[in-house]
């Protein structure tokens, strides 16, 4: 996970060093971007300001709304003395749903301000709605668990909320009457590793966990571990089969309909299918292009797969083909979580990439690659903490609200202080 921080993301742009590991295939929209933001950083460097605001420009083109892009093209405008320039990013960034704190830009909000008293108060009435309070939730389920929870799931029929833990390697069972209270369902000794998406499957009356290794995972020494899709019996936990395919890398999250299901590959960028539990994984999608694959939810025929870096991909489901969707003015950029209303119309997300945190509902054009608008559901709840993943049924939505990734680094250290309760909401979408 990373963070959109205004001044620090303003540097990041600046400079010749790369966003995210992945952005180094100079074919891909990723890489593309990625030379055009380093091309702003080395002109930044040459003092030719012109030249930094161009190339951020058109590596907008390629991932609108970019939070790092235009944060960038503010300080282009703050180094210039260009008002208009930072006036237009900043509201470009209210537009895509980015909160941004207007005294973070020092000495300039005064000046912007007094030059253009009217377009500020604006701006900065728009900044204000973007971090008040929105929607509403009521808590689930608040658990004491010292370590990392990444997903959940829901088995609708039985009203038993699973968890899925990174750090401890296994899955933790929450019964209905008793919301505050855990077991453990399956653990290390299933052959699980950090565990991460989850969804029950009512068809085979199974429970899908995806398995692999992080530095968060803890491996005992000697200890190497696989990425997997496991199988477990939804009522006692143990393995029904271990599902594995050549050239993955870290698999992620699940979406399951009539009995297929469908996982991203968040290290390899793929997306796998499983026809049958009888049947072997098999390769559906593997993008070029694809960046950082996250969520993934079936709507509108189609198959939806979040790209953390680029927004949404719409991957068909004969031959894998992957279009990027077209978004609106919000962006669409770091979606964690994903899933689909029960009627398949509408995307129901987790953005955490970026301030604020939230979640929102996604509506379409026909054809569904064209985002016609949005609509917030959650934003700015007393529980939020970093929201990660959900579940979606039966007119409702439940989501992680507070996974502690920021207390347990990627050097394997953690976790950093005291670890909150988990808490998960529960959204009504009827």
């Amino acid at each position: 996970m990373f963070r959109f921080a205004l001044p620090a993301l303003a540097a990041c742009c600046l400079t010749s060093a790369p966003l995210l590991a992945q952005e180094d295939d100079a074919f891909s929209l990723q890489g593309t971007a990625t030379m055009l933001a380093a091309e702003a950083g080395r002109a930044a460097e040459a003092g030719d300001w012109e030249a930094a605001r161009r190339a951020l420009e058109a590596a907008l083109g390629l991932k609108p709304q970019h939070p790092a892009y235009l944060s960038g093209l503010v300080r282009i405008g703050l180094n210039t003395g260009d008002a208009d320039l930072i006036f237009d990013a900043l509201e470009r960034m209210a537009d895509a749903g980015i909160a941004v704190t207007l005294s973070n830009l020092g000495d300039a909000d005064e000046s912007l301000r007094v030059m253009q008293p009217d377009r500020y108060a604006a701006l900065d009435a728009a900044m204000a709605r973007l971090t008040s309070p929105e929607g509403e939730a009521e808590r689930e389920a608040r658990i004491a668990y010292d370590g990392l929870i990444e997903g959940l799931a829901m088995d609708i029929e039985t009203d038993r909320l699973f968890l899925s833990s990174v750090s401890g390697r296994e899955v933790l069972l929450i019964e209905p009457f008793d919301r505050e209270t855990y077991t453990v369902f399956a653990d290390a000794e299933d052959g699980l590793y950090s565990v991460f998406g989850m969804a029950v499957d009512s068809r085979n009356r199974v429970l899908w966990v995806t398995t692999g290794v992080l530095p968060q995972t803890g491996l005992p020494e000697g200890e190497t571990g696989e990425t997997a899709l496991v199988a477990l019996d939804l009522i006692t936990g143990d393995v029904y089969r271990r599902y594995t395919i050549d050239g993955a890398d870290r698999m992620a999250d699940i979406a399951v309909r009539d009995g297929i299901v469908y996982v991203t590959d968040s290290g390899a960028n793929r997306v796998y299918r499983l026809q049958t539990l009888n049947s072997d994984l098999e390769l559906l999608s593997d993008d070029p292009r694809f960046a950082s694959l996250q969520g993934l939810a079936l709507a509108q025929g189609g198959l939806y797969v979040a790209d953390y870096a680029l927004g949404l991909w719409r991957v068909d489901l004969d031959d894998g083909a992957a279009t990027l969707v077209r978004s609106g003015s919000e962006s669409l950029i770091g979606i964690d979580g994903l899933g689909a209303t029960r009627d398949g119309e509408r995307l129901i997300a987790v953005r955490n990439g970026m301030n604020p945190h939230q979640v929102f509902a996604i509506d379409f054009a026909p054809r569904g690659r064209i985002v016609s608008g949005t609509e917030i559901l959650l934003r700015g709840h007393a529980d939020f903490g970093e929201p990660t993943l959900l579940d979606v049924e039966d007119g409702r939505v439940w989501l992680v609200a507070n996974s502690p990734w920021s207390q347990y680094p990627d050097d394997g250290t953690g976790p950093a202080g005291a670890v909150a309760p988990l808490v998960v909401l529960e959204i009504d979408l009827d």
